[in-house]
C-alpha cells in the first residue's frame, strides 16, 4: 500500500477511527499540524509510520493512515502571471 509523506507545516484532519488515548484524545475529528516524522514504531510485531503532530498545546504522535491532509505547505498561492486561472 502507498503511503503518503506528510511535510513538516502540513495541516491534517484526524480521522474519527483513530484510537488515541485519553490524554490525546481531544485531537481525534480536529485538525492538528505535523511538526515531525516520518518515523517507525513498534505495533502488534510489525512497524506503523507515525507523525509529531501538534494540537493546542499538546504535541502528539499519530499514525499516517490516520491523517488527511488539508493543506500543501508548498503550494504556490500567487497570483497566476498572465491574469488567468489555470485549471
Amino acid at each position: 500500500m502507498h503511503q503518503l509523506m506528510f511535510k513538516q507545516g502540513t495541516f491534517c484532519y484526524v480521522v474519527p477511527s483513530c484510537r488515541a488515548s485519553p490524554r490525546a484524545r481531544r485531537a481525534v475529528s480536529r485538525i492538528v499540524e505535523v511538526i515531525g516524522g516520518p518515523y517507525e514504531r513498534p505495533r502488534d510485531g510489525s512497524r506503523m509510520t507515525c507523525y509529531d503532530v501538534r494540537h493546542q498545546d499538546l504535541v502528539l504522535y499519530c499514525q499516517a493512515d490516520k491523517l488527511r491532509a488539508i493543506n500543501d505547505p508548498d503550494a504556490d498561492v500567487g497570483e497566476p502571471q498572465d491574469g488567468t486561472l489555470a485549471m
